[in-house]
């Protein structure tokens, strides 16, 4: 493969380490929620509670997608598990919990994330970001990492309609780019969401391994490709981009 005109990136995972962010949050959050909770209760299974009303979507013919859940209505499921009916709080825990997170975004930016965006604009490349979720959310991300100045386009799922590994997501960021399919490289942490959907709409796909980038276990309807190129660090977009890899 030759150099790439063009070279798009997933944000939450690939970007930034949202899911670490989120940890670090809940952890501040963890003992103003936990004398609302049954004694003795493990702060690690509070934390797999809470994700996982973020994480349920709905599987069908190799589409995921799945209802946005704000952080109250997070906090809303996670204290009806465990039975707690508190007025407010899960509103007070939200608020807690989204300041937290707002402080400490841009510590959890993946190292050279900034360098490597400004290096492939320097190089002449178009650069830009494919992510799911809402516009308002994604877009706040971007500036609060403080990425949104390196890229010239941010195309986000619902906006568009259609949410990652829809092939309709990257063929749209392919009219914004000007190019074809041949000239765009995609970089994310998924294989379901960004590996397989990049391969649908025929773009070449890096997988930046990461704690959260194995396929996803058991039985599956569709086949997930493997990654083009697999890398351990953003630093390795580089040459890979310019057709030196």
């Amino acid at each position: 493969m030759g150099k790439f005109c063009a070279v798009f990136f997933d944000l939450d995972g690939t970007l930034w380490d949202n899911a670490a962010c989120s940890e670090c949050a809940m952890e501040l959050v963890l003992p103003r929620l936990m004398p609302y909770l049954p004694e003795g209760e493990d702060p690690a299974e509070v934390f797999v509670r809470f994700n996982a009303a973020l994480l349920a979507a709905a599987t069908s013919s190799g589409t995921i997608s799945g209802p946005y859940l704000s952080t109250a209505d997070r906090f809303e499921e996670l204290l009806a598990g465990y039975g707690v009916e508190q007025e407010g709080l899960a509103q007070e825990l939200s608020r807690f919990y989204n300041t937290a997170r707002r402080f400490r975004m841009r510590s959890f930016v993946r190292p050279g994330a900034r360098a490597v965006l400004e290096s492939l604009r320097r190089g002449g490349q178009i650069v830009g970001v494919i992510t799911n979720g809402p516009p308002a959310v994604q877009r706040y991300v971007l500036e609060a990492l403080g990425l949104g100045p390196c890229l010239h386009h941010v195309v986000i799922g619902e906006i568009e309609r259609y949410c990652k590994p829809d092939p309709r997501l990257f063929q749209r960021a392919l009219e914004l780019a000007g190019i074809g399919a041949a000239e765009m490289l995609y970089v994310g942490d998924d294989p379901v969401t960004d590996v397989l959907g990049a391969s649908r709409a025929g773009v070449a796909t890096v997988l930046l391994r990461t704690a959260e980038s194995e396929p996803p276990q058991g039985k599956l309807s569709y086949a997930i490709p493997a990654p083009d190129f697999v890398i351990s660090d953003l630093s390795e977009v580089l040459p890979i981009a310019r057709g030196l890899s």
